[in-house]
Parts: structure tokens; C-alpha cells; sequence
């Protein structure tokens, strides 16, 4: 624990850096090969999602995710509503246990569960993540992207994890066009979850950019969301900027392809029963 306090510290202290260079066209956009597309997803289109536990499922009772609106126009997943009157209970989501958000910038935290236990997305627990990773930020921050925090809910439930330590979320400075900018980014890590072992998983994900930095000063994963996947490798050190290496992924595009809102959910809530 106390090499990995030394690491997050040490990886807080290269934000400046990763202002400069992690939000590099490599960075926050797909290669040449792969140009960016929008970020607005298929989670933000009003697809309906069939509730992932057996017995909702059994009851006839589909969950339907609504029209995003402002979420859709910022790349976010739209909250699931189950049926008026439901009180169905998803053990998937009952068993999740609460997680720590931590800014370690600022060290405000907030601990909550992102889903109730009837599975639905609770807005006001991730309006609470919105307000700690706000603290050092102008007022009128834009919220961070529900699917993004899914996505960090559902890679902390594969590794058990009861704590996020928030390298980096919005960053106004950021270059135009960078996903930090617009909430659609985070740099994170898990405590004693390596880098390398974080960036594997997150790199199992549909429609994702994920960058894995891996210098020993400054250790940490970008996660953002995007229509089409690209994965990077970057060594600079702290508040230095050299180039990150694309690592090839011949299996994204069918993965893109294949992508529906509910592979959001936490590997449990999907898995066979």
C-alpha cells in the first residue's frame, strides 16, 4: 500500500504533463488508420436494454433506456427506468459494494454505489462523484459521462476493488477537442491493481480509448469513451511529453461492432445463470 500511495502521488504530480501530451491527438483520437467518429454511442440512442437478472427478466419486465438528450450530445449512457411500480431486486446489483471516489489532487472523497439494488442507475449517487471530482474546478464543469462512470464501476467489480484514487478528470485546459474536456475522460487507478493489469481489462471494452502510462513517476490508466477503440502505451515521465505507442487490436472493430448498452454492466449482471 505504501508503494502505491507513492505511485498515485507521484502520477498526481504529472497531471500538468498529462495536460500537455495525454490529450494529444494519439491520445484522446484514434490513429490515422481508425479516424474519430462522434462519441455519441448506441447507449445514448434509446435502445431498450432487457434487465440483465433472471428473475426481472422472468417477470416480463424490460428495462428501457430513454433518449439521452444533453447526456446523448456529451457521449453519456442514459439512466435505466425500470417499469412504474417495480420493486424487483437485482442480485447483480445488490451484492455490488460500495466504492470509494477519491480526487487525489484535493483528497475530497465521496463512497456510494452506483446502481440501487433493483439495478437501475442512481443519477443522484453519480451526481455526488460529479461534485468531488468538480472540487478544483469552475463551477460550470461539465458532468462526467455515465457510461464512463459505469465502465470505472464495472472494471473495479472484475477486480474487486473498494476504492477509485481520480488522477485526473475534467480539465478545462485541456487542448480543443479532448475528451477531458467535455467529461468523457478520467485517469485512474485502483490500489493494488497494477497499471498493466487495469489497462488489459479496460482494454476488453467495447468503444473505449485506453491509455496505460507507465513511467515509474507517473503510473496511471486514461479511460475515455468513443465510438471506435484505440490503445496506447506512453513512457514520458512527469511534465515531459514524448510520443505514446499505438498498440494494434485486431479484434476492436468486431468488438465495436458487437457493442450494446448492457456489456456496461458489471461482468456478474451479464453472466449466464
Amino acid at each position: 500500500m505504501m508503494r502505491v500511495a507513492a505511485l498515485v502521488l507521484a502520477a498526481a504530480g504529472g497531471c500538468a504533463r498529462a495536460s500537455a501530451h495525454g490529450d494529444t491527438a494519439g491520445s484522446d483520437a484514434p490513429a490515422a488508420a481508425t479516424p474519430e467518429t462522434p462519441d455519441a454511442s448506441a447507449a445514448d440512442s434509446g435502445t431498450p436494454v432487457v434487465a440483465p437478472d433472471a428473475s426481472v427478466a422472468a417477470a416480463g419486465t424490460a428495462v428501457a433506456v430513454p433518449p439521452g438528450g444533453s447526456d446523448a450530445a456529451a457521449g453519456t449512457a442514459a439512466a435505466t427506468t425500470p417499469p412504474e411500480g417495480s420493486a424487483q431486486i437485482a442480485p447483480w446489483a445488490a451484492r455490488l459494494t460500495p466504492l470509494v471516489f477519491r480526487d487525489v489532487n484535493t483528497l475530497a472523497n465521496v463512497t456510494l454505489r452506483l446502481y440501487k439494488d433493483d439495478g437501475t442507475f442512481d443519477e443522484d449517487a453519480a451526481a455526488e462523484i460529479d461534485r468531488v471530482v468538480w472540487a478544483p474546478k469552475a463551477a460550470d464543469a461539465p458532468p462526467m459521462s455515465r457510461r464512463l462512470l459505469r465502465l470505472v464501476v464495472k472494471a473495479a467489480a472484475h477486480f474487486e476493488a473498494h476504492e477509485v484514487h481520480v488522477i485526473s478528470s475534467h480539465r478545462g485546459s485541456a487542448r480543443k477537442g479532448s475528451r477531458h474536456r467535455t467529461g468523457q475522460a478520467i485517469d485512474f487507478l485502483f490500489p493494488d491493481v497494477t497499471p498493466k493489469k487495469l489497462a488489459a481489462v479496460l482494454r476488453t471494452f467495447a468503444r473505449v480509448g485506453v491509455g496505460e502510462y507507465v513511467h515509474p513517476r507517473s503510473q496511471y490508466v486514461h479511460l475515455d469513451v468513443r465510438e471506435q477503440s484505440y490503445h496506447w502505451v506512453d513512457g514520458s515521465p512527469p511534465r515531459r511529453s514524448w510520443k505514446e505507442h499505438a498498440l494494434p487490436d485486431p479484434t476492436s472493430l468486431a468488438r465495436d461492432a458487437a457493442y450494446a448498452p448492457e456489456l456496461d454492466l458489471p461482468d456478474r449482471a451479464t453472466a449466464p445463470r
